[in-house]
């Protein structure tokens, strides 16, 4: 399979010509970060010579302390031709690999409207199973309205919902009753908590941003 570093070498010609993006790991990130991880992830394959590029779309929150995918969908091998196709993005052709990097390139604006909670909640309700679960926009439904500070909707949704109710229990078990007591202190407190787990995680404490979130920048 191909490596960290087979990845690293051949995303370096965009990197030097992107001073918006980051290589980490297998991840090429949109920086800085705020709330949002925007990027692609270079899988691997069975065959040791070629790369999988995945669009990777995550929130930092909820918490998460095991490098995910991030959402978002493969570049089909079938729609770039017929050596793609037939082949895959092979490392050891420049031309092949300089593609593979265009098509990244031609995704950012993509990513780049991601740029709300709501647009990102579109993203994710635009996905379907099993490329994205019923169980993931559930705990959306919750986290997202309370990020906000729409606390009447994030417990009607938590309320009704027992498996994301005991989900988000395991998360933190003081979620609930400070959403129940309105408490918008200690909401922010857990989700930056949140935040700075899965910024760890990532590796990504030089491009975090660490940012309110709206229920922060709210009257009353």
């Amino acid at each position: 399979m191909t490596t960290i570093k087979d990845v690293r070498d051949a995303v370096r010609p965009l990197i030097e010509r992107r001073n918006d993006l980051i290589s980490t790991g297998r991840f090429v990130f949109i920086k800085p970060v705020q709330h949002l991880l925007r990027g692609f992830y270079i899988g691997s394959s069975i065959d040791p010579s070629v790369f999988v590029p995945n669009i990777s779309v995550q929130l930092l929150v909820p918490k998460t302390e095991i490098r995910a995918l991030g959402w978002g969908l493969r570049f089909r091998q079938a729609h770039y031709g017929e050596y793609i196709r037939k082949y895959g993005w092979t490392m050891s052709k420049p031309d092949i690999i300089a593609q593979m990097l265009d098509i990244i390139e031609g995704a950012l604006p993509e990513l780049y409207a991601i740029a709300s909670l709501d647009d990102y909640f579109a993203f994710l309700s635009a996905m379907t199973v099993p490329e994205v679960s019923s169980t993931t926009i559930e705990l959306f439904e919750v986290l997202i309205p309370a990020m906000k500070g729409e606390f009447d909707i994030a417990l009607s949704f938590l309320q009704k919902n027992r498996s994301v109710a005991e989900h988000v229990d395991r998360l933190s078990p003081e979620f609930y009753p400070a959403l129940l007591a309105g408490d918008r202190a200690e909401i922010a407190r857990i989700l930056h908590e949140w935040e700075a787990i899965t910024v760890k995680t990532y590796k990504i404490e030089k491009i975090w941003e660490r940012t309110p979130f709206p229920l922060e920048l709210r009257d009353g």
